[in-house]
């Protein structure tokens, strides 16, 4: 799948500053995919790397022992909420994470059916791809796409099918989602494993949903006897100003599943659930050649302590509060700005036609996106109609770094809709 927005091509990278095969130099603001929480190349990092490989790069723990698997699944267990007994499987990305969360559901449920939500995500495999509400009927007939999933519409608080103003009636938009899946949970509840929940939702749009639906949809999973998977591919590792998404919520999920930022640029991701529902797939049925990849795992542990040590994570609260009241300043002074929302350093700049039609323009918003790459600040676009511009960038960035980065997104707004950016630069681009 290539989704490509502007032909960038890095030679050289470190902490925020991004290098080109030209020389020039850019602000990271989307951390490589939400996959680099400290930067690029942080010396404790680089450090941990340099240790490890001159020890050995792996050795299969599906058969035989390791140290660093354990110490990061020991670490992993004891900064996930719950207090229960818990179990943790090792991979190699957010896909295959996620997969295996579906895969234990079904087997500790003996159920069939998973409840996921439109515009959602969850990766390139069968059962991710086919829990991915942002793809089309269509692309999922011509894959043939599982059919044991159901869909909902997400709580979307500004874009949703019932008009529902979410900001202002958090409760109604809530109720109208949640009596949909009453009524899915009380004819299919026995058939239904798990319902896969992002508490953002990236990809499709970075959307926040109202804290009281999350809550009570973790009332009805309980309910029900259905589990609830977290998908913190994006959210986890400190991203959203609390360690895992979901804590915003004060709900405890059965599994939580973490990639990306989780390696820091090393390929490792992690399913963290309860021992009954692990245990409950059947022995030698899941792991990899490499799963607990030691130096993958050992990098893990350093990210994870290097957060710690700086605090990153109360930063993160503190500087995506401000850099998300910048934002909303764009927003008053723009009519294309239509909506602006997030957590933490986990942003959504929704750009339309204009506010009273709400009309979504993905030719506005790359044409943003690519001025701001040529003015030195790397963005990109996310959403089912392509026109959400997303910020990640890294949980150590300088504050005044961000402030030079929303001058420039400004710029790329106030130039782009001036008509200074060509239309031939579409052609280029692509895009969700």
């Amino acid at each position: 799948m290539s989704l490509k927005y502007y032909p960038l091509v890095v030679e050289s990278a470190r902490g925020y500053v991004l290098r080109d095969v030209e020389g020039r130099e850019y602000i990271d603001f989307v951390s490589g995919a939400v996959v680099y929480p400290l930067g690029h190349l942080h010396e404790e990092i680089v450090a941990t790397i340099r240790s490890q490989v001159e020890k050995y790069l792996a050795y299969p723990i599906v058969y035989f022992y390791a140290v660093e698997p354990v110490e990061l699944a020991e670490k992993l267990i004891t900064i996930t909420p719950g207090n229960f007994e818990k179990r943790v499987f090792l991979g190699f990305s957010g896909s295959d994470a996620v997969e295996v969360a579906i895969l234990v559901s079904r087997a500790a449920r003996r159920a069939r059916y998973l409840v996921s939500f439109y515009d959602s995500f969850h990766g390139s495999l069968y059962f991710t791809f086919s829990a991915s509400g942002i793809f089309s009927e269509e692309i999922k007939r011509s894959t043939l796409a599982s059919s044991d999933i159901i869909f909902a519409p997400y709580p979307n608080p500004y874009r949703n099918p019932y008009g529902i103003d979410g900001y202002e009636k958090p409760f109604e938009l809530s109720n109208a989602i949640l009596g949909q899946l009453e009524k899915v949970f009380a004819t299919k509840g026995s058939e239904i494993a798990a319902v896969l929940f992002e508490p953002v939702q990236g990809d499709g749009g970075i959307v926040v949903p109202p804290d009281y639906f999350v809550r009570e949809l973790k009332r009805l999973c309980s309910e029900h006897n259905i589990l609830l998977i977290d998908d913190e591919v994006k959210t986890g590792v400190g991203r959203t100003g609390k360690w895992w998404g979901i804590e915003h919520y004060g709900v405890t999920p059965d599994l939580l599943v973490v990639g990306k930022g989780l390696g820091c640029g090393m390929p490792i991701s992690a399913v963290i659930g309860r021992a009954d529902v692990m245990d409950s797939y059947p022995e030698g049925g899941l792991g990899y050649t490499l799963s607990g990849h030691a130096l993958s795992a050992v990098v893990a542990l350093a990210t994870i302590r290097v957060i710690e040590r700086e605090n990153l994570v109360e930063r993160v609260r503190v500087l995506g509060d401000y850099l998300l009241k910048r934002l909303e300043e764009l927003k008053d002074h723009y009519e294309v700005v239509g909506d602006v929302r997030g957590k933490g350093l986990l942003i959504g700049v929704e750009i339309v036609r204009d506010k009273a039609s709400r009309a979504p323009s993905k030719p506005l918003a790359l044409k943003i996106v690519w001025r701001a790459w040529e003015k030195g600040l790397v963005l990109l676009t996310v959403g089912r109609y392509g026109n959400v511009i997303r910020i990640a960038p890294p949980l150590n960035i300088p504050r005044e770094v961000v402030d030079r980065a929303v001058e420039v997104l400004e710029e790329s707004i106030k130039d782009a809709v001036e008509g200074r950016v060509p239309d031939d630069v579409l052609a280029y681009m692509r895009g969700w």
